[in-house]
């Protein structure tokens, strides 16, 4: 049983949960609703969130039940695991708060302004790099068969959403996305 590393997966997850909530509560207050339209095909869409909340589930399930699973995980990995998540949570709060009422759960219907401040100076799409981030860190703190190829799917289904939003962003925003795209990276 690697106790520090649980500890520090589990409190990375409820600050994590703390500030969606508090992101949603704030969207909701201010622009009435969350929901964007699936940038992909919907089931493929919503299958890539759920395998998304499945994966992190099944490495907090372990995080608070380090017997769960039926597999010995090094130390190594736990702590490594365990630290990304950190790194991980810190990144998906500045992308909720970098974009601000224009976060939705898909695309956004109403005109938005194209995001180029805070972390996205250093990566076009930092709140997927959040998700990739925690994705992968949840395979690394629980390196399970279900739970890597969940990832797995989860990796792709989200990659396939990043390139549909890029389409999204360049029919919207024209030439300053080009220019952005051109300045800033996918990820870092």
């Amino acid at each position: 049983m690697h106790t520090i590393p649980n500890l520090i997966a589990i409190y990375a997850f409820i600050v994590m949960g703390v500030g969606y909530i508090i992101t949603i509560f704030r969207i909701i207050g201010k622009e009435g609703g969350l929901w964007g339209n699936p940038s992909i095909n919907p089931i493929l869409f919503n299958s890539g969130k759920i395998s998304m909340f499945i994966c992190w589930g099944l490495a907090l399930l372990r995080a608070i039940f380090p017997s769960f699973g039926w597999i010995d995980v090094p130390l190594w990995m736990s702590w490594v695991g365990s630290c990304m998540f950190c790194v991980a949570t810190v990144v998906l709060l500045l992308s909720f708060y970098g974009l601000g009422s224009s976060l939705r759960y898909g695309l956004p219907g109403k005109n938005t302004q194209l995001k180029t401040s805070g972390l996205f100076r250093f990566s076009r799409h930092p709140l997927y790099l959040g998700v990739l981030l925690v994705t992968l860190s949840s395979i690394i703190f629980f390196p399970n068969l279900l739970n890597i190829f969940i990832g797995l799917y989860c990796i792709a289904m989200h990659y396939l959403m990043i390139l549909a939003e890029e389409k999204f962003l360049a029919d919207r925003f024209g030439t300053e996305w080009e220019i952005y795209k051109n300045k800033v990276r996918r990820f870092l």
